[in-house]
């Protein structure tokens, strides 16, 4: 609003009048002037290139969140895989230490080898 005062003020000014109809703009001293309904027409694209902007704001901060939150996730799940990887480690050591090298010790190296 504030915008079409100024221009209002400038064309009042230079004794050309504001209702003129046509969608030229007029240029003085440097500053150009525009009639309503081209400052209407501005002022709409403007709005609504600034409504878009905040829907994209919005966009990017909820992808922002869920991606923060897949990150969690999968920080978990590799916790979880190192937590099982080092149970498979002891329960192999115990049974190589108790010195029976039986199928069942080799199932657990081999799970163990495509888990490292």
């Amino acid at each position: 609003m504030l915008l079409f005062v100024y221009y209002s003020t400038t064309l009042n000014n230079t004794d050309i009048s504001t209702l003129n109809k046509d969608k030229a703009s007029a240029s003085i001293n440097s500053v150009e002037a525009y009639n309503k309904e081209i400052l209407s027409d501005e002022i709409y694209k403007l709005i609504a290139t600034n409504v878009q902007l905040m829907i994209n704001k919005i966009k990017t901060e909820k992808a922002r969140v869920n991606l923060e939150a897949d990150r969690t996730r999968l920080f978990d799940e590799k916790n979880s895989l190192v937590v099982k990887r080092e149970k498979l480690r002891t329960e192999i050591a115990t049974l190589n230490a108790a010195g029976s090298f039986n199928v069942l010790i080799r199932r657990h190296q081999d799970l163990f080898l495509r888990l490292t």
